[in-house]
C-alpha cells in the first residue's frame, strides 16, 4: 500500500496567484513511516491534506497502492487522517468518537469494545472515555484523535504534528509505541513534525519542504551526513562551519594563512585537502571531531574551552583551536562532557578530526 505524489502543485486562488506547493513528487513504499519536515509555511499540512482529498490541487496527482485517486472522494481513500485541530465529534463523548468508524463498518460490539478498549488504555485515556471533546486538554484530544484514526485499521495514515501538545515522557512513550504498532501493522504512514530528533529517531524516509518544494528525500541517517544543501544541513542539527572568507573578520590574508596551514596539517589535511576557500563553504559534524583531556595522539591541537551551554539533552561548547586560531562550537552528549572533567573556562583540551569525514561543501552563491 504505496503513496506516490507526482508533481503536484497548489496556489492559493487570489490575483497574484500565491504557489503554496511547486511540482512536489514523493513516494512513500508500502509499510513505511515517512516524516515530513520543513519551516513553517512550507507547505507541509497543505500537502497532507491534498494526499487526502481534502484539498483541491491545481496539477499533479495522488497515487495509493498504485490506484489513480486523484479525483476520489476523501471517503473512499480508505485513510485515518489526525488534524492539528484534532476534528473530534463534539457531541460524543471520547469512547463514542473511537467507536465510530468501527460502528459504519458494522463490526461487533465484542470487537469494538476490544479495540476501543486497547486504544483507551494504550494511549493513556481511558479515565477520560466518558467525557467531551470540550473537557479535554489539548493533549488529551490528540490521543483521541488518533485512537479514533487507528482504530478503524486504516490503508494509509496521514498525521499532522500527532504528539504536538504531548508532554516530553508521554510523547517519548508514544513515538517509540506508534512506529513499532505501524510497523506491525504494515500501515504505509506519512507524518508532519517540527521535532527534527524525533523524525530521525522515527522515520524511515525523511522529506524536507522549503518554500513549497521537496528539497531533499532519503534515509534519516543519509540526510543527516550527506545534506543537498546548507539549508537541509543546518535544518537537522549543528553544522561547524570550516574556517572561510565568510565566516571570519579578520583579514583575507589572515584566512589564506589559517586555510593554508589545515590543509597542510597532516591530521587535519586530508580533511580540508583540494578546496576552493573562495567559491565554497564547508561543513562537519560535531560527531566527526573527537574531544579528549589528555591525548596521545600526534598532532591533535590544543584548544582553549571559552563557553558552555547546558542544554535538555546536550552540552555546547566554545573552543578555540589555538594553532589555527578557529573558534568552534561543538555539540556533546552529557556522558562525553564528564569524561572531559572541565573544570573552568579557558580549560584545555585536544581536539583531532575523526578517520571519516563526509565532504560538505556548498557554493557560497547558492547556499539556501
Amino acid at each position: 500500500m504505496s503513496i506516490l505524489v507526482y508533481k503536484l502543485s497548489k496556489s492559493l486562488n487570489t490575483e497574484d496567484s500565491i504557489s503554496i506547493l511547486n511540482r512536489v513528487s514523493l513516494y512513500v513504499p508500502q509499510g513505511a513511516l515517512a516524516i515530513l519536515l520543513g519551516p513553517s509555511g512550507s507547505g507541509k499540512s497543505t500537502l497532507l491534506r491534498c494526499i487526502a482529498g481534502l484539498d483541491i490541487f491545481s496539477n499533479g496527482s495522488v497515487w495509493l497502492n498504485g490506484r489513480n485517486v486523484t479525483t476520489i472522494s476523501p471517503q473512499y481513500r480508505k485513510m485515518g487522517f489526525v488534524f492539528q485541530n484534532y476534528a473530534l465529534f463534539k457531541h460524543m463523548t471520547v469512547q463514542q468518537n473511537i467507536e465510530f468508524g468501527l460502528r459504519l463498518r458494522k463490526l461487533s460490539s465484542q470487537n469494538i469494545n476490544n479495540k476501543v478498549n486497547y486504544f483507551l488504555n494504550i494511549l493513556r485515556i481511558k479515565d477520560i472515555a466518558s467525557q467531551y471533546p470540550f473537557e479535554l486538554s489539548g493533549g488529551q484530544k490528540q490521543r483521541v484523535a488518533l485512537a479514533r484514526s487507528l482504530a478503524i485499521e486504516p490503508d494509509f495514515l496521514l498525521l499532522d504534528e500527532p504528539f504536538r501538545a504531548l508532554d516530553a515522557e508521554l510523547r517519548r512513550f508514544l513515538s517509540k509505541w506508534l512506529k513499532s504498532y505501524l510497523r506491525t501493522n504494515k500501515i504505509t504512514t506519512l507524518m508532519v513534525t517540527h521535532d527534527q530528533k524525533e523524525a530521525i529517531s522515527m522515520a524511515d524516509e525523511i522529506m524536507i519542504l522549503k518554500d513549497g518544494y521537496l528539497v531533499q528525500q532519503g534515509k534519516p541517517q543519509i540526510l543527516y551526513d550527506q545534506p543537498v544543501n546548507q539549508f537541509v544541513g543546518r535544518f537537522l542539527g549543528h553544522l561547524i562551519a570550516i574556517p572561510d572568507i565568510s565566516f571570519f573578520n579578520s583579514s583575507l590574508n589572515m584566512n589564506e594563512k589559517i586555510v593554508t596551514k589545515l590543509a597542510s596539517h597532516p591530521v587535519w589535511g586530508p580533511t580540508f585537502a583540494n578546496r576552493s576557500i573562495e567559491k565554497s563553504s564547508f561543513f562537519l559534524r560535531s560527531y566527526e571531531i573527537s574531544l579528549k583531556k589528555n591525548t596521545n595522539i600526534d598532532h591533535s591541537s590544543l584548544a582553549f574551552v571559552q563557553g558552555i551551554i547546558y542544554r535538555k539533552d546536550l552540552v555546547q561548547m566554545e573552543i578555540l583551536i589555538v594553532e589555527f586560531s578557529w573558534k568552534v562550537t561543538i555539540e556533546i552528549g552529557y556522558q562525553i562532557f564528564q569524561k572531559l572533567n572541565i573544570q573552568c573556562y579557558n580549560d584545555n583540551v585536544f581536539i583531532t578530526p575523526r578517520p571519516e569525514v563526509f565532504q560538505r561543501a556548498y557554493k557560497i552563491s547558492n547556499i539556501q
